[in-house]
């Protein structure tokens, strides 16, 4: 594995770029810098010239669990001489934006290998890419949005209705439901592995896509994707720019710092 940061790894094997989450002691919660680091690597794929697809995996018994309770706590704590606009634009808003940007209008194929649970916007990611692969049907993705304090990000507004029925969507969403392995089965999770050590289902994954893509023409992928990609990559750049936009009067009253903080209070305790 190369790369200055342990949190992300990052290696090319022939025509596969691998990215993969390595935080398994914090279920592999992202802080925004990590969110940075993850996009910084998914455009650096984009641009690798042998590369065709773009692998997304990680480690230990969650894929994300999402955004770092502490990171956010930090944030909102910090004493500077910004106004809260110019402090949650910089934490959130532009944050967001690109990231949610950089999966969106990536060119190669992106793939999800869901070893665990995904959560907030490391699940709205997984809803962006191209294939996702399970694990097992333990599997599950989880869009706490309204338990937050926020409304949807990372495209869910458009992403989840247009693989899941809306109203499915709805309902999952408004009262925090966990988005089953059964709900997404063949709607947004392509394959089950049926395999329990994450390790073995990553190495599995890696064999599994050299050898499907011996016998196909390569260039032909990125041309595919550019085809299927024209008919969503618009309305998820319009809903980012939505819902980032919607989401920061919530952050300037205070609310979603609020419910990170009881969040992040719950979770010290059942530490202890």
């Amino acid at each position: 594995m190369t790369g200055s940061n342990e949190n992300i790894l990052h290696y090319v094997d022939g025509p596969l770029f691998v990215i993969k989450l390595n935080k398994p002691q914090s279920l592999n919660s992202l802080t925004g810098l990590d969110y940075l680091r993850l996009a910084e690597l998914v455009d650096k794929a984009d641009n690798e010239p042998n590369t065709y697809f773009t692998v997304l995996q990680s480690t230990g018994r969650f894929f994300s669990s999402g955004a770092d309770f502490g990171d956010i706590s930090s944030k909102a704590q910090s004493q500077t001489n910004e106004t809260e606009l110019e402090k949650w634009l910089t934490n959130f808003l532009s944050r967001n934006v690109y990231v949610t940007s950089v999966f969106n209008r990536h060119k190669k194929i992106l793939i999800c290998c869901l070893n665990g649970p995904a959560v907030g916007l490391s699940a709205a990611l997984c809803a962006l890419c191209d294939l996702v692969y399970a694990m097992n049907d333990k599997v599950f993705l989880k869009y706490p949005f309204m338990e937050l304090g926020l409304v949807m990000e990372g495209g869910t507004s458009v992403t989840l209705p247009s693989k899941l029925s809306s109203n499915q969507v709805t309902d999952t969403v408004l009262f925090n439901k966990n988005m089953t392995y059964e709900q997404l089965q063949g709607r947004i999770v392509t394959r089950n592995y049926n395999l329990n050590d994450a390790n073995e289902f990553n190495e599995r994954i890696i064999k599994d896509l050299k050898s499907r893509s011996k016998d196909i023409y390569l260039p032909s992928i990125l041309g595919v994707k550019k085809l299927i990609a024209a008919n969503y990559v618009d309305s998820v750049h319009r809903a980012n720019s939505l819902e980032a936009t919607d989401a920061l009067s919530f952050w300037l009253r205070g609310e979603p710092q609020r419910r990170f903080q009881i969040l992040k209070a719950k979770l010290r305790k059942h530490k202890m």
